[in-house]
């Protein structure tokens, strides 16, 4: 079990590696595109086109935090106020909070995008033997976000102007 204090409310985030909708696997649109359009060999015998290199090219599911180790971060929700804590690759230290705020600050479009799924949602693609291109067709993100150095905008679809919940970026005390 793993756990944190929220920086925002103070109420302990607690983790168990069975899912509880507080842990969430996020990566970048662009990451997430080259993803689930890579090449599935199971007999790890083609090249991939793009990078012209061999393979092996599994890329199923369930081998995704193998195979695409650097292309995606973890995030908590604290089940008490909604704060978002964003870590590191390492996963191992908090680098951004951001806490939901009234505000209905506009979208900067121009921002990274990103998808995200839930613990409950990510459990069930990294169970699945699939392959990633078949990912899009069987399981929806929990949600998308479009996120620049002061905010997070979350939305429930792609659609940019179904803004669900704005987030504000928090100072966090050094460690």
């Amino acid at each position: 079990m793993a756990g944190l204090k929220c920086s925002h409310c103070g109420e302990g985030i607690r983790y168990h590696d069975m899912p509880n909708g507080i842990e969430h696997t996020v990566f970048t649109m662009k990451n997430w595109g080259k993803i689930v359009s890579t090449v599935y060999d199971p007999n790890n015998e083609r090249m991939h086109e793009e990078w012209n290199t061999p393979g092996p090219y599994l890329y199923r599911a369930d081998t995704i935090w193998e195979d695409f180790e650097n292309d995606y971060f973890v995030a908590w929700v604290c089940p008490h106020c909604e704060t978002i804590a964003v870590f590191d690759n390492s996963g191992l230290h908090v680098r951004a909070v951001y806490t939901p705020i009234d505000d209905k600050t506009p979208v900067d479009i121009n921002a990274e995008k990103y998808v995200v799924f839930s613990d409950y949602v990510w459990e069930e693609i990294s169970e699945s033997s699939i392959p990633v291109s078949e990912i899009p067709d069987k399981f929806k993100a929990s949600y998308y976000a479009i996120a620049n150095s002061d905010y997070v905008w979350l939305f429930n679809s792609q659609i940019e102007s179904d803004c669900s919940k704005v987030c504000k970026r928090i100072a966090i005390a050094a460690e």
